[in-house]
């Protein structure tokens, strides 16, 4: 029972480091950034609107340990969200993903209070001709530091699009993780349970 449940956590920090390719830094950076005022209000919604709306996020990953593991290469990977349920695609093959849309809601819900966040509005440019906003979120917390550029969506108010680079400091160092978000025709992966 103690290997399952061991199994269980390294299974959720596993898919928590791929989700953080896809962003999840602005998922999980979203309940200190509400507590920080209204300058990251719009982050917040746009990262609270992804826990109830299905997704497919497309990623690559430059941390240094993925590229270690991964022959000197970026891992590249894929999340659906769709139905309440998370699936991620490891290693060719579509997998549940031990943490829910449940869960990732309570997450944010949770007080993170040694979590420190900041919100700027840079610039509003198109994501394939769809006009957005441009945010950058400065978070700081006891494992790293994060700053997540955000293209928000004027008229879905939807994440298009994001760019974290997250700092762990020593030789793990730095790393970039870029993911792009489609909301069209989601369903989740055929013949996963």
């Amino acid at each position: 029972e103690h290997a399952v449940m061991k199994l269980t956590r390294q299974s959720k920090r596993s898919c928590l480091r791929l989700l953080g390719a896809a962003g999840i830094a602005v998922l999980l950076a979203a309940a200190p950034i509400r507590a920080q005022g209204s300058d990251c209000a719009t982050v917040f919604a746009a990262s609270s609107k992804m826990l109830d709306v299905p997704y497919h996020a497309y990623m690559i990953d430059s941390a240094k340990t993925d590229a270690v593991l991964n022959g000197g290469k970026p891992r590249v990977g894929e999340v659906i969200a769709a139905g309440g349920e998370m699936y991620v695609l490891s290693r060719g093959k579509w997998v549940k993903s031990p943490v829910s849309m449940a869960e990732l809601k309570k997450m944010q819900g949770e007080n993170t209070d040694s979590t420190k966040a900041t919100c700027s509005h840079l610039r509003d440019e198109s994501v394939n001709g769809e006009p957005a906003a441009v945010w950058r979120s400065h978070t700081v917390n006891a494992a790293a530091t994060i700053d997540t550029d955000v293209w928000v969506s004027k008229s879905r108010g939807l994440v298009l699009k994001s760019s974290s680079l997250t700092d762990v400091g020593g030789s793990m160092g730095k790393s970039r993780s870029i993911a792009r978000y489609d909301y069209t025709n989601v369903r989740p992966p055929a013949g996963v349970p």
